[in-house]
């Protein structure tokens, strides 16, 4: 049997093919398909990345407030009280006679730490908007780490004059 020469280029064109093909088979396709999965790994990666740096940044802050607040309640002094500075506060102001009472709250059990929290209630009675303004600006901005958490005001009349009872929660925190 002959192969005339039209039939040796075919034969050679079908072997050029199917060489062709198992090369796109074996070492094209899965070149392709393994950047494709590396791009997508990499776009992942990024965005693990960028999550990470964020959460870095708001540990940085964490970590800055923290040292903040140590060095505020260190500025307080050993013999700070939270009780002794509201009872200070509202004598200077002359409010001391508008306390009904002041009594502690209780936190639950904090987590091991070098601080814990600790809070006052305090009830107000007969007191002015020109009196209360100014307590309340000597508890969040004294510098020590004060802050109201919760405040209630009630507007009473009593003797044809406008008064109001107010009930709030002083919290700070305390070297533990």
């Amino acid at each position: 049997m002959r192969i005339n020469r039209r039939e040796k280029a075919l034969l050679a064109l079908g072997i050029v093919v199917i060489l062709a093909l198992v090369y796109y088979l074996s070492v094209v396709s899965p070149a392709f398909s393994r950047r494709e999965a590396l791009v997508r790994y990499i776009a992942m990666k990024e965005a693990d990345l960028k999550e990470i740096t964020a959460l870095r940044k708001e540990w940085e802050g964490f970590q800055k407030r923290r040292v903040e607040a140590e060095r505020i309640l260190k500025g307080r002094g050993e013999r700070f009280t939270l009780l002794s500075y509201l009872e200070g506060v509202s004598g200077q102001l002359g409010i001391g006679t508008k306390i009904q009472y002041m009594k502690p709250l209780f936190f639950p059990e904090a987590q091991d730490g070098s601080i814990r929290p600790e809070g006052i209630e305090i009830k107000l009675d007969g007191i002015t908007t020109r009196d209360l303004i100014p307590f309340l600006q000597k508890i969040e901005h004294a510098g020590k780490l004060l802050n109201i958490k919760r405040i209630k005001i009630q507007k009473v009349s009593k003797d044809k004059q406008d008064v109001l009872k107010v009930t709030l929660q002083v919290h700070t925190y305390i070297p533990a």
